[in-house]
């Protein structure tokens, strides 16, 4: 890592106040320290550690310290509430914790984490701090020789009830080369690159590049929250010349160039996390002029899937999607082996739709030894190594593949099956519609009755007739939706605000419209 750029800057903090920074060769001696400290206090190879600390510099030289020592990073969800933390912490089987201040008081409430044997706060230089441990460390500065295998990251959720049980998925040091290798193939760099990423994760491929991360100045558990204005001075000050984030993230930065005249001098932005819908390509454009603007399509445990680059999103495709196709999500990668199957587990031709199965060395399998840990395990499965994406879509003509919707959220509506994306994204396409949802209610006659729920445009206004113009889209494409509601807010997900939550949007239709 520091061996050809040691004195390029590995990691950039940066607001209005203050800037903070790490060169590759500091961040390895910091690194090399912190693990003989880690060590030190009885931190082994093939030991786990719970990692709950906010995105920070400090947090980056623990990771690094840990994959040096040998030792896996666990991370969990801290919105998984009080039980599902519990549970999850108690799978992972970790012998360290560490986390913020405010992290470690979760010992006092939930037993699996009172039972971890060592833990550590992420900053300052007190007892129990990281810093400490790095001050009185010894001179075991080798790395540890790990089998590919060997876990390296584990990500753990709480799981949203006790029989749904915590899902987790685990990167091994072979993943996370071949994660790198194949993101390498689809984001190429140019020496000097300076990146903006605001997936934390991302920071991973940048250091195995050796390119300059510059954390963005926003909260990233709520990328709505950013403050365009503040994103855009980073780029300046900075140089930034790629960057990354969530549509969410991206809506209000080229909204905000919009109203101010700004452009982004940047040669290339990432988007991720969520379908991407046409309208926000188009700001973007405008935003970014000379940037190459690329859609990564992929998940958690397989990243990246596809690729959808910009000057692809064409009139033909706006169209298609305002008549009814779906979201397009571009090629796969050919890093992946992918399949398109229906229930039965058989691939369907181009124009059928089915679920999303992927395959390959970036593809993360392997749970915590419960069923209810691997990664969406259904019976249909094409064979060993296969792994579930959820989505649903089509291949095209050309091979492209074409969003329309979760398995867990198709519509059967008096034995017809409804794609939720397909209208969803046709309705989108109208200029007032911020979003929509299209969510299907239990109904004693029809099975299930179809409720869109649209949030409109604040900005663009509301015309008289918008009622008028959304039923005229459904009616052109014979879509039976039975009732149309307006939120002034749809529930998004938690992880990167830009996903419809159709599960709580559905708990809160129902306290409206109960049963039939």
């Amino acid at each position: 890592m520091a061996g050809a750029c040691p004195n390029r800057a590995a990691l950039v903090f940066s607001n209005s106040r203050h800037t903070r920074s790490i060169t590759f060769a500091e961040l390895d001696a910091r690194a090399a320290r912190l693990a003989d400290g880690l060590y030190a206090a009885g931190l082994r190879e093939g030991h786990r550690a719970i990692v709950l600390a906010p995105v920070s510099l400090e947090l980056y030289v623990c990771l690094v310290a840990l994959m040096r020592l040998g030792a896996a990073a666990v991370f969990l969800d801290p919105q998984a509430g009080r039980q599902g933390l519990d549970r999850a912490a108690a799978l992972a089987g970790a012998q360290a914790f560490i986390g913020s201040p405010k992290a470690l008081w979760l010992r006092w409430i939930s037993p699996s984490l009172r039972r971890v044997s060592l833990h550590f706060r992420v900053s300052g230089y007190g007892p129990g701090s990281l810093g400490r441990l790095a001050r009185l460390a010894g001179s075991r500065t080798e790395i540890a020789d790990l089998l590919p295998e060997a876990p390296a990251l584990i990500t753990l959720t709480g799981g949203s009830t006790r029989s749904a049980g915590p899902r987790a998925v685990l990167r091994s040091h072979r993943l996370l080369a071949a994660q790198h290798a194949a993101l390498a193939h689809a984001l190429p760099v140019q020496p000097g690159d300076v990146d903006l990423p605001a997936f934390p994760v991302a920071v991973l491929h940048n250091l195995a590049s050796g390119i300059t991360s510059v954390m963005p100045d926003y909260p990233f558990r709520r990328p709505e929250a950013v403050r365009p204005a503040r994103v855009l001075r980073q780029i300046d000050q900075h140089g930034v010349t790629t960057a990354s984030g969530s549509p969410a993230y991206w809506r209000p930065i080229a909204e905000y160039c919009r109203s101010q005249g700004r452009t982004l001098s940047l040669r290339r932005i990432v988007t991720g996390g969520a379908p991407i819908s046409p309208r926000l390509i188009q700001e973007l454009r405008r935003a970014a002029p000379l940037a190459e603007i690329i859609c990564l399509y992929g998940s958690t445990e397989a990243e990246p899937v596809a690729v959808m680059p910009a000057q692809e999103f064409t009139a033909e495709t706006a169209r298609l999607t305002a008549e009814g196709a779906g979201i397009p999500l571009g090629h796969p990668v050919p890093d992946i082996a992918l399949r398109v199957l229906n229930a039965s587990g058989r691939e369907q031709p181009a124009g059928e739709a089915g679920e999303i199965w992927v395959t390959g060395p970036h593809v993360a399998l392997a749970g915590l030894g419960e069923p209810s840990a691997q990664a969406g395990a259904r019976p249909q499965a094409p064979g060993v190594g296969w792994h579930p994406m959820g989505d649903v879509a089509y291949r095209d003509a050309c091979g492209r593949l074409w969003l329309v919707g979760r398995v867990h959220t198709l519509i059967t509506r008096a034995g017809r099956v409804l794609f939720p994306v397909c209208v969803e994204a046709a309705v989108e396409m109208l200029g007032f519609v911020r979003r929509a949802a299209l969510v299907g209610l239990p109904d004693a006659h029809l099975g299930e009755r179809a409720v869109l729920v649209v949030e409109l445009d604040r900005q663009s206004g509301r015309p008289h007739d918008w009622l008028d113009q959304v039923r005229a889209v459904c009616a052109r494409h014979d879509w039976p939706v039975d009732d149309i509601r307006t939120l002034s807010r749809l529930p998004l997900d938690a992880r990167h605000n830009a996903r419809i939550d159709y599960p709580r949007l559905g708990r809160g239709l129902l306290k409206i419209w109960p049963r039939r």
